[in-house]
């Protein structure tokens, strides 16, 4: 595989109801959950994760190994897999090809850095997307063409923002959606909208015995500076090693994390106070809003929701507060 890395979503008003499901955070508790697709955890399609979880694979910043080694993180992540996945990943099975992807839900910072985009969302967003989430199967649908992690990603990301990932980059990333291109857009769109309050951030990888992560990159940009393929191309095919030199110049050269602020797992152990749902207008059906691009056209723009409808003058029951994108970087 090339080394494009991988996407997920951060929402610090959302907390996981189990690995399967979703709920609003109550009051007091600590903010937030990482919601990724994978594609090999048993029939499952995407996966929820404790934010701290996510990254640390533990809820306390006191247990988070200053060096960390294989058997360290091994052990916390057996005891996260039996506490909260032992039905979707039971014994015996957690290595096996069908449902070795798990560990990609736990403790990511001990093999990978991590960048992160923030852009201003609702409540009422969020109430939307997690009863939209909630309210579908959650099946496994995984493609790497249409239905990767990135798509997912990108669904999510339209839902909130129509129209913000048109689609896929047709020539550095040839028509597959890649996580860099993803961030990309997304840091455009903050760009162009300042009501988004745009933010990036870095969560680096924790110190340890772990090899250190590679940049994340697009298609183009992975064929040119991973080595095996640059020498693969330049020995068998080298008419082939200057189109991926014309597409990485023409779109490829975008860096990601640029103006970043390093953070570590302080700065998640923030809680929000919550607001009683009855206090919010009606939200509109929720069938109205469709979700998965993947399972149309990706370029298919996705319906607006209620409080987006003028974010240069908000609705006045829209409590605004922040939504993560996450980006890691390839291991």
């Amino acid at each position: 595989m090339l080394p494009v890395g991988h996407i997920a979503i951060y929402l610090d008003r959302v907390c996981a109801d189990g690995p399967l499901r979703l709920r609003m955070c109550r009051p007091g508790e600590p903010a937030g959950v990482v919601i990724a697709r994978y594609h090999r955890i048993g029939q499952t399609d995407w996966i929820a994760t404790p934010i701290m979880e996510f990254l640390y694979a533990t809820e306390h910043p006191e247990e988070i190994p200053a060096y960390a080694t294989p058997e360290l993180v091994s052990a916390l992540r057996k005891q996260y897999r039996e506490q909260y996945l032992s039905k979707l990943v039971p014994d015996g099975r957690e290595n096996s090809k069908a449902f070795g992807e798990w560990l990609e839900t736990v403790g990511v910072s001990y093999d990978r850095r991590v960048w992160g985009y923030e852009l201003a969302t609702s409540r009422a967003q969020d109430e939307q997307l997690v009863a939209f989430l909630n309210g579908r199967p959650n099946k496994h649908i995984y493609r790497l063409r249409k239905r990767n992690c990135a798509n997912f990603a990108a669904g999510i990301i339209n839902f909130y923002f129509p129209g913000a990932i048109a689609g896929a980059d047709r020539l550095a990333d040839f028509g597959v959606m890649t996580p860099k291109h993803v961030a990309r857009l997304v840091y455009e769109y903050g760009m162009t909208h300042p009501e988004t309050e745009l933010k990036a951030i870095q969560i680096p990888q924790v110190a340890g015995s772990f090899h250190r992560s590679r940049p994340v990159r697009n298609g183009a940009e992975a064929g040119l500076k991973t080595k095996r393929y640059l020498v693969a191309l330049s020995l068998l095919q080298p008419e082939a090693l200057a189109g991926l030199l014309v597409l990485y110049l023409e779109d490829g050269r975008w860096e990601i994390g640029a103006g970043s602020s390093v953070e570590g797992p302080d700065f998640f152990q923030r809680s929000f106070p919550q607001i009683d749902p009855a206090s919010f207008a009606s939200i509109a059906k929720l069938d109205a809003f469709p979700f998965a691009p993947e399972a149309q056209a990706q370029e298919r723009e996705l319906t607006g929701l209620p409080c987006l409808k003028s974010m240069a003058e908000p609705a006045t029951h829209c409590e605004t507060q922040d939504v993560w994108y996450f980006l890691s970087s390839s291991k």
